[in-house]
């Protein structure tokens, strides 16, 4: 080969400086044949002492790190500095490096910023979201709250936390201005022959308890009464059943819970005034669904006869807008419309974690739907009515300029710079609870049948995440899978409990509570029955775990026909312990006029 022809090859290590002297080009060193051998000896023992001083430093920093004053477990993971110097040296290095460093007999070996797995990298971003400020429930800390190294996983009581969070992070109803536009909803749950149920008394006693005990200061624009859905399990009632199998009920959930709830105030003496409030019953009995297609129902009554009003009522504001030394003005108009969303605990806590873990199929989306700039994209005089379009529909109202024009303004006051009237719509909610009825009962038996029940219902936010997963539209949610483990450790100690001694006293007890109530449950005649529907519903809970193991411990990927597999049991599972332990009945008629359980 002639002296001329070298062959290049990089001496420096991963993370060192490759530049030249000029800090413009890699340092490549020249490695000749012919008379270069002197020059090549200088650069490679110049580069092997740089090597040296490189991995000293890099040493001394993690002894450094692992001495250091910090104790929330970051010291374990390298420094933003060193993945970032380690990331720009194999961003420099050019494709050939590797076969030119093999050639030349030193195999390179991996740089320790480069070997992190996924666990590795989610540990890290777990500890950026909590040096943010933020925990596991979506909500910002406060400034008083003490800062520990990890928050403790997760557990399934702690959805009331998160709902409490969010109603003292974004304000109740009573922390909005005079201006706002307030709208109570309360859900329904289907009624049993006909009848209103204990839970769903204890849901319209909440709202009762609003209006009268905090009279005169909610009186809210609209009050309405959706229908119970099945919610997002499978199995469940919706508002043209009586969720026992039978034919179609009489009357919906909603017609129902307002019979109730007018009885309710009459009796309690609670005044309401009907020129100021007024009511919205959905009464489809066959429209069905769950909760998103309730708050669909609700959203649309409210851009049909409510919002076109309140738009009128609202004052004009002058705003100046400009754009490239261009101005022009433009009369604005804003609603802000708050709901008050009235149901049970556990109820609630299921619409708050999936609107903040998959928000894409929010049950409450429907409000966030409402939201924006609202109206007709054709120019019309102000005396013109309105034209309010659907939600989801983003335009500016316009008003002709010229004779009849209404109010917009004159030539003096730059009438020819005039830009419309802008409507824009905001929506806010916060949560008012009523406690489950079921859980601080006299007898062991309907105390038992409401935490397996409760249980049940806990795993709503997972069951709407896989059902996401499977449809390809999310990522499994990790604080999901720590849910489904913790629910099902809960549900393992209450079947076992079973098989004691007080445990015989429990089934005998869910026996007589049925016969006596003639309530939901119909598979409690003998008394294996209740124990041989829990163990088949903790099996396929055991099922569902195993399957998406592997994704929940970060591990590795789960197939999608796994992911079926598990959404099956997992629905499986729900099902068969809504079925046989709802302990709800309908409402003893003593009990009709009274505000306390």
């Amino acid at each position: 080969m002639p002296s001329s022809s070298a062959a290049f090859c990089c001496l420096g290590p991963p993370s060192c400086d490759l530049r030249g002297e000029d800090g413009r080009g890699p340092r490549l060193l020249a490695v000749g044949e012919g008379g270069g051998g002197d020059i090549g000896v200088d650069a490679e023992s110049s580069g092997r002492s740089r090597l040296a001083k490189a991995a000293a430093s890099l040493i001394a920093r993690r002894k450094m790190e692992a001495n250091g004053p910090s104790s929330d477990g970051a010291s374990s993971f390298p420094s933003s500095a060193s993945i970032a110097g380690g990331r720009n040296a194999r961003r420099r290095r050019r494709p050939n490096d590797a076969s030119a460093a093999v050639e030349d007999g030193n195999s390179p070996s991996p740089s320790p910023s480069s070997s992190y797995d996924l666990i590795d990298l989610t540990k890290r971003i777990d500890q950026k979201i909590l040096s943010n400020g933020w925990n596991r429930s979506g909500m910002r800390r406060r400034s008083t709250d003490k800062p520990s190294g990890m928050d403790p996983p997760v557990r399934h009581d702690d959805s009331m936390q998160s709902l409490l969070g969010y109603n003292e992070v974004r304000g109740e109803w009573s922390d909005r201005n005079s201006t706002t536009y307030h709208v109570a909803v309360v859900f329904g749950k289907p009624l049993i022959r006909d009848q209103v149920t204990i839970e769903y008394a204890a849901r319209l006693r909440t709202l009762a308890r609003m209006l009268g005990e905090e009279s005169p200061s909610y009186r809210p624009r609209l009050v309405c009464f959706a229908n119970g859905g099945g919610g997002a399990a499978v199995g469940g009632g919706s508002g043209g059943t009586d969720n026992r199998g039978n034919d179609a009920a009489a009357v919906s959930d909603a017609s129902a819970g307002y019979v109730y709830f007018r009885h309710l105030c009459a009796s309690q003496n609670i005044t309401i005034d009907d020129a100021r409030t007024e009511f919205w019953v959905d009464d489809d009995r066959g429209c069905g669904g769950d909760e998103r297609s309730a708050m669909e129902r609700v959203a649309s009554e409210l851009w049909r006869r409510h919002i076109k009003t309140w738009l009128k009522d609202r004052p004009l504001t002058q705003r100046l807008n400009q754009h490239y030394g261009v101005g022009w003005t433009v009369l604005e108009r804003r609603v802000d419309i708050h709901f008050t969303l009235v149901s049970t605990d556990y109820h609630l806590c299921n619409l708050n974690d999936v609107h903040n873990r998959s928000p894409r199929k929010s049950f409450l989306q429907p409000l966030v739907s409402l939201r924006g700039l609202v109206g007709s994209d054709r120019w019309i005089n102000k005396d013109e009515a309105l034209e309010v379009m659907g939600p989801g529909y983003s335009s500016s109202v316009h008003v002709r300029n010229g004779n009849g024009g209404g109010g917009a303004p004159s030539a003096a006051e730059g009438g020819n710079n005039f830009g419309g009237i802008e409507n824009s719509v905001d929506t806010s909610w916060s949560y008012q609870y009523g406690t489950y009825p079921f859980l601080h009962g006299e007898e062991d038996a309907v105390v038992f049948l409401g935490q397996c029940y409760l249980l049940g219902e806990e795993l709503t936010p997972l069951l709407v995440n896989m059902r996401g997963v499977v449809e390809r539209t999310e990522f499994f949610q990790r604080d999901n899978y720590l849910l489904l483990s913790s629910i099902r450790r809960s549900l393992v100690s209450l079947v076992e409990a079973l098989y004691t001694d007080k445990g015989q006293e429990i089934r005998a007890g869910v026996i007589r509570y049925f016969e006596q109530s003639r309530g939901r449950n119909q598979f409690t005649k003998e008394d294996v029955k209740i124990i041989v529907v829990l163990e088949s519903a903790l099996l396929n809970l055991g099922r569902c775990l195993d399957l998406v193991k592997p994704a929940g411990l970060l591990v590795s990927s789960v197939p999608a026909a796994t992911w079926s597999k598990a959404l099956f049991n997992l629905e499986e599972s729900m099902s068969r312990i809504k079925t046989v332990c709802d302990p709800d009945q309908p409402l003893n008629t003593a009990d009709w006029g009274k505000l306390f359980d």
